[in-house]
């Protein structure tokens, strides 16, 4: 009987899709300071502000549809619309509508699903099939629009990844959160009930670990360079982070190299 439960999240913890973000606000930035010239803050003020920006707009209510963004595939390509209108008022310039669609057209490529399944981490399939071995459970438990997940849920099966998953409780071993994912780590454990030890795998500490912990969870906390959510925030986040209840470790591999001490 499966004595290990491992819920695991997918953006920047199992698919390298946090990188097409970043390569979005660079391009994004490099036009905006085209644009604005002598009037543009650099780069790097860019990037905070925006940071800023997308973190606010999670609960904001879309005007397209009357209810919040939280992670919709409108959310993205508007934040960097918005960061542009912002330092233009700032600079005492017009915004052009042009430049505007040029924008969230950049911001809506990082939704090519065909990229998807390149992203996917060599060191997953291996774990996989580990865990597996051992008569572990694993689910994925992401957060996000719902077609952009599916998305990559897709790119996960064609990869041979979601035939690993148990599917008893969750279709295909994937769940996706619109919202904070506290009542699916409680839900998981009330299906699973018992016995068990759970562990909740993912790259966003306030997100995917310090919830779980809440729910009796052991946390293994897989950092990304990537994660807009936590940049610049690092030390702070491994200061507060509970180290009794939690590891944090460099990438999928080492949950293989220190199985035994889990």
């Amino acid at each position: 009987m499966a004595n290990k439960v491992f819920v695991v999240d997918v953006d920047g913890t199992v698919m390298n899709t946090l990188d097409f973000y970043r390569k979005a606000i660079e391009e994004a930035c490099s036009l905006i300071i085209e644009v604005l010239g002598s009037k543009a803050p650099s780069e790097h003020e860019i990037k905070i502000k925006h940071n800023k920006i997308q973190q606010e707009m999670v609960y904001e209510i879309n005007p397209k549809i009357g209810l919040p963004f939280f992670y919709s595939k409108d959310k993205f390509p508007t934040s960097l619309v918005r960061i542009y209108r912002i330092l233009c008022k700032e600079a005492g310039m017009e915004t052009n509508k042009r430049i505007e669609e040029q924008l969230f057209s950049i911001g809506f490529k990082v939704f090519n699903k065909k990229r998807y399944l390149r992203k996917i981490k060599p060191s997953l399939l291996p774990l996989c099939k580990f865990l597996i071995k051992r008569g572990d459970i694993i689910i994925f438990l992401t957060k996000g629009d719902e077609e952009v997940q599916g998305d990559k849920k897709e790119a996960l099966r064609k990869a041979g990844i979601l035939k690993y998953c148990d599917s008893r409780y969750f279709p295909d071993g994937f769940i996706i959160a619109k919202d904070a994912k506290e009542k699916h780590f409680r839900e998981i454990r009330k299906k699973y009930g018992i016995g068990k030890i759970y562990y909740a795998v993912g790259d966003t500490y306030f997100d995917d670990i310090a919830p779980a912990l809440l729910e009796g969870y052991f946390g293994i906390y897989i950092p990304s360079p990537f994660n807009w959510k936590e940049v610049g925030k690092l030390s702070e986040i491994n200061h507060k982070r509970d180290k009794k209840r939690s590891n944090r470790y460099r990438d999928l591999s080492e949950i293989r190299r220190k199985y035994e001490y889990l």
